[in-house]
């Protein structure tokens, strides 16, 4: 069933049941009604007749007149008229008990009528006038009643409409609640939670929406975990080559370095005394020799650090931040705290957390205005996963100086930052401060998923 037609189909059924409540209540008062104007009819009639009876039953004209009376005076409250007996003098001898109800003024108003109408008829015994009967016509008991009609058909047109609107109400809300579920598993989707998923519906309409999210967010899981496999495999490779260029400028260029400066030495020892500007050449030659040799160890501790095979991560990350700290000293304070078991992390993860901090660094010294950086790396069990570990880096940069500048949102180095933690199936997180600093939080399992593992 679609959802238009759920809801048609509901509305036309309430519709419906409102419609017969309001025509049988109506037809239950009817009833009512009519036996109470049958009564009344019955009960006029009956007077009539008893006084008829007991003007008859009389032995004199007097007698007659008293019974006459008193039948009248007797007689039940009736309804839309009044009955009286009045002499040949028009003086009143005896009248009907009336039903006088309290009738609103909205309604008289509303339901004005004509002056009331009397019918007379002399009553006589044997001949003898004994006065007439006055029948006068009361409305203000139908008024009365219409006016408790009224108020009775509008609480019951107001239960009904009432009723109708809890009962669409209802309706609406439960038809429209897949729409809830399919609005949260799209801020889930949103949030990066690709593995959202939702259920069947019984409306075919939404069940084929929850279907297409389902073939979308898959899709894009699949993309996602191909884009972390290619990403992941480009980093691979790129450390790959960092390392074999490191290998190449430390055997090649480093023994052709070392034979010059030997070799100016042994110029500079053999020219020495018959050659001076030819040994200070040799000189200037093992000079410069080394320090090329010392360009190339920076940029071997840059392109692969040595130590993270020898020493382990928590001793490079310090040799990191130490080194850092006596180039830049006169600008900030930089802090590194290491907590857990870092040593025993796999070396694709080692390089991972040795390249965030190295990059966060470079920024720092490129963009912020910080007097204080705070590097926390830890390594502690996953809450929702006990038993398996994540490591957990903070880096967060304060006491920013009086002359910063905003930090720039988007940059290569922290889309590299993003890519190299969400190919190991983490997450990173950046908050900038508009004053010039920014806090960066990241995650990395320590074991991924068998599903995004990949082998190079």
């Amino acid at each position: 069933m679609y959802l238009h037609t759920r809801l048609l189909f509901g509305i036309g059924t309430v519709t419906l049941a409102a419609l017969v409540i309001s025509l049988l209540v109506p037809l239950e008062s009817i009833r009512g009604d009519v036996a109470r104007e049958t009564d009344a009819s019955m009960q006029l009639a009956q007077l009539l007749l008893d006084v008829q009876h007991a003007v008859g039953s009389a032995k004199g004209s007097a007698e007659a007149r008293f019974a006459a009376t008193d039948e009248i005076r007797r007689a039940n409250d009736l309804r839309h008229v009044r009955v009286s007996l009045v002499d040949d003098t028009g003086t009143l001898l005896a009248t009907s008990p009336a039903d006088e109800p309290q009738v609103g003024r909205l309604t008289r108003a509303l339901l004005s009528s004509s002056p009331p109408s009397t019918l007379t008829y002399a009553v006589a015994y044997h001949a003898v006038p004994l006065g007439e009967l006055r029948v006068s016509s009361n409305p203000m008991s139908e008024f009365a009643e219409i006016e408790q009609r009224v108020g009775r058909d509008l609480a019951v047109l107001a239960l009904v409409l009432l009723a109708m609107s809890a009962a669409l109400y209802g309706m609406v809300r439960q038809g429209l609640k897949p729409i809830a579920q399919v609005q949260a598993a799209l801020a889930n989707l949103q949030a990066g939670h690709l593995e959202t998923r939702l259920p069947r519906f019984r409306l075919k309409d939404v069940d084929d929406i929850s279907l297409r999210f389902n073939q979308c967010a898959a899709a894009m899981q699949e993309a996602a975990a191909q884009r972390r496999d290619l990403n992941r495999r480009i980093i691979e490779a790129e450390e790959e080559e960092r390392r074999r260029l490191a290998r190449e400028l430390h055997d090649e260029l480093g023994q052709s370095l070392t034979a010059i400066k030997v070799d100016a030495a042994y110029i500079a020892r053999e020219a020495a005394g018959s050659a001076p500007k030819i040994v200070d050449s040799a000189h200037a030659i093992e000079k410069l020799s080394s320090n090329i040799m010392e360009l190339i160890r920076s940029m071997l501790a840059r392109l692969r650090p040595h130590g993270l095979e020898t020493v382990g991560l928590r001793e490079t990350l310090q040799d990191l931040v130490n080194g850092w700290q006596v180039r830049v000293a006169d600008r900030f304070h930089c802090s590194l705290t290491i907590r857990g078991e870092v040593d025993i992390l796999a070396p694709d993860l080692n390089i991972t957390v040795y390249r965030l901090i190295q990059e966060c660094l470079t920024n720092a010294v490129r963009h912020s205005r910080a007097r204080m950086i705070a590097i926390r790396l830890s390594v502690e069990e996953q809450p929702a996963s006990p038993g398996a570990r994540r490591v957990l880096l903070d880096v967060t940069e304060s006491e920013m100086a009086a002359n910063a500048t905003a930090v720039r949102t988007s940059g290569a180095g922290l889309l590299g930052m993003r890519e190299r933690v969400e190919a190991h199936g983490g997450e990173l997180k950046v908050d900038f401060n508009p004053a010039g600093g920014l806090s960066l939080h990241a995650w990395i399992p320590v074991i991924p998923d068998a599903a995004e593992v990949v082998h190079a």
